[in-house]
C-alpha cells in the first residue's frame, strides 16, 4: 500500500497520527470510557506536538459530527458494539475530512475503516465460514469476498497469518489473498502474508503458495520454510526462512542476529508513540525470544545484552542511546 498522507491545518500529519486521534475520539464518543483510559488519552496527546495538533484538529471538526446524515448517525449508533465503533470511527473520519480540510492523498483511509475485519493495538483470531482459520496481526484490515467460485481476502493493511480449510464443495474454489501488490494463491498451506509500503511478503509454514503480481512478471511458488517479497511487477527472490515470521501469532518477537533498528521497528508495531534508534546503535545486533504483550519490559532489558541507554522522555516517546 503506499503511503498516504493527512493534513492537520495545512501541514502533514503522519497517517498513523491521524487515525490514532480519530480512535481516542471513538472512544471518548462512544461514553464508556475509564479513568485509565483517559489518563492514556492525556498521555498520548502530551507525547508528541503532532499528537496534541492531530487531536485539536479533529476535536474542532467534531461538532460536524452532529450535522451527518441523521439515518446514517443512527444506524452507526445501533449496531453491535464492534460494529457500533467501526461506524463511529468511519462518521468522525467523514466529519474531518469533509467539512475543513483534512484531506488525504489516497483513498485508502475510508477502506482501512471500513473493512469487514479489522484490529488496532491487539490481534484476532476468526474462522472463516469454510473452516479457514485467519490470525490478524496488530493494525491490520481484510476484506472478505466468498463467492460460489472462489475465496477471496482482501489485504487491505498489514499482516495475517492463513491456515487453510479443506475445500469441500464442488467445484473447488481457490483461495486467494490478494494485496496491493499482487495476489497469492493457496495450494493447501499455512502462511503469512504481510503488506508494506513498497512490497508483500510472504511466508511459507506448511504447503505451497503461488505469487504472481499485479503488473505482470512470472508467477513463483514458494514452499514451505521458504518466503518471498513481491512488487507490482516482479516476485523478489527466494530464501529460507524460520518461524520468527510467524511467532507474532503466540505473541512473541523472534530475533537472531537483527540489526537494532530492524528490532525496534517490529517492536515499535505493538505499542503506542514513538521509539527513536539513534545512528549510533542502530546496527548492533540483538537476539532473543521476546514478549509483546509487555513491549515496556522488553525495551528495560536492553541495556543487559547490549550497549544501549533507554530513556523515556514520556511513557510514549522512547529515545535508544549508546551508553
Amino acid at each position: 500500500m503506499a503511503e498516504t498522507t493527512v493534513y492537520a491545518d495545512g501541514q502533514p500529519i503522519a497517517l498513523d497520527i491521524a487515525m490514532q486521534a480519530a480512535e481516542w475520539l471513538t472512544t471518548l464518543m462512544d461514553g464508556d470510557a475509564t479513568v485509565a483510559q483517559r489518563q492514556a488519552w492525556r498521555a498520548w496527546r502530551d507525547a508528541h506536538p503532532d499528537h496534541e495538533r492531530a487531536w485539536r484538529h479533529i476535536e474542532q471538526v467534531s461538532g460536524n459530527f452532529q450535522e451527518l446524515d441523521a439515518s446514517a448517525s443512527r444506524q452507526a449508533l445501533a449496531r453491535q458494539p464492534t460494529a457500533r465503533r467501526q461506524g463511529l470511527r468511519a462518521l468522525v473520519w467523514l466529519a474531518a475530512f469533509g467539512a475543513t480540510g483534512w484531506f488525504a492523498s489516497r483513498s485508502d483511509t475510508a477502506h482501512i475503516l471500513l473493512a469487514d475485519v479489522s484490529t488496532g493495538a491487539t490481534r484476532r483470531q476468526i474462522t472463516l465460514a469454510d473452516g479457514t482459520v485467519l490470525h490478524l496481526n496488530v493494525h491490520t484490515a481484510v476484506n472478505l469476498r466468498y463467492t460460489a467460485s472462489g475465496r477471496l481476502l482482501q489485504l487491505v493493511q498489514g499482516e495475517i497469518h492463513v491456515a487453510t480449510a479443506q475445500e469441500r464443495r464442488t467445484p473447488y474454489r481457490p483461495l486467494l489473498v490478494e494485496t496491493t501488490h499482487g495476489r497469492a494463491l493457496a495450494l493447501g498451506t499455512r502462511y503469512v502474508v504481510r503488506q508494506d509500503d513498497d512490497q508483500t511478503m510472504v511466508a511459507v509454514e506448511q504447503g505451497r503458495v503461488r505469487l504472481t503480481p499485479r503488473d505482470g512478471g512470472a508467477p513463483v511458488i514458494v514452499a514451505a520454510g521458504q518466503g518471498a517479497g513481491m512488487t507490482n511487477n516482479q516476485v523478489l527472490p527466494v530464501r529460507a526462512i524460520g518461524p520468527e515470521a510467524w511467532a507474532w501469532r503466540q505473541g512473541l518477537l523472534l530475533a537472531d542476529a537483527m540489526r537494532l533498528r530492524d528490532f525496534i521497528h517490529e517492536l515499535s508495531r505493538y505499542r503506542s508513540g514513538f521509539i527513536a534508534c539513534d545512528d549510533a546503535v542502530g546496527d548492533l545486533r540483538i537476539s532473543g525470544v521476546y514478549p509483546l504483550a509487555d513491549t515496556d519490559a522488553v525495551l528495560r532489558s536492553l541495556p543487559d545484552a547490549l550497549p544501549v541507554r533507554v530513556q523515556y522522555r514520556t511513557p510514549y516517546w522512547v529515545q535508544l542511546q549508546a551508553k
